[in-house]
């Protein structure tokens, strides 16, 4: 049975990496613990796989296990800023397209900057839904919260980020993602 589990969590691993990654430094903004936490996350799931009831899909509860490592995390840095301006040097896989991001690079770097300012939980919702298309009902499973409250939190946190960005109308704000 380990070796079996083993084996699976390896192919979550290879499967999810890039996705866990991305997620964890978008929350946290520090490049050098981001490796621990994304490592952290498949522990976690190795030695839980017990608990791993399949009422969720793996990539559901993996970044459920993320969040609450980077929750964690960032209730111990007392919201410390932590973004850092050289996040955008390396390639991140991402379902951003490439020329857009390449177009409005400053913009994105802006957007990204302005992110960090947002609480945590306005925070991951923009990510799972704007990076990581992640549709209302996975988010809601990931957060254990229900589908309204995904929309209304997404709501207040695009409304709190646009005031970040002096933007009332906000258009620009979506258009960047």
């Amino acid at each position: 049975m380990n070796k079996d589990r083993k084996r699976l969590v390896m192919e979550w691993y290879e499967t999810y990496y890039d996705d866990i990654y991305r997620f964890i430094l978008f929350m946290l903004g520090d490049k050098q613990c981001c490796e621990d936490f994304v490592h952290d996350t498949f522990v976690r799931a190795y030695t839980a796989y017990d608990r791993f009831d399949q009422r969720s899909n793996v990539k559901t509860w993996l970044f459920s296990i993320a969040k609450h490592l980077v929750l964690d995390e960032i209730r111990k840095r007392k919201r410390r800023r932590l973004f850092s301006m050289n996040l955008m040097e390396r390639d991140i896989p991402s379902s951003f397209n490439v020329e857009q991001m390449i177009e409005h690079k400053e913009a994105v770097t802006h957007l990204l900057t302005a992110i960090q300012q947002l609480k945590p939980n306005y925070r991951i919702v923009i990510l799972l839904k704007k990076v990581e298309e992640c549709s209302t009902k996975e988010i809601a499973q990931i957060l254990d919260w229900s589908e309204a409250k995904v929309r209304k939190t997404l709501s207040r946190a695009m409304k709190s980020l646009r005031k970040i960005n002096g933007l009332e109308g906000g258009g620009h704000v979506e258009k960047t993602f």
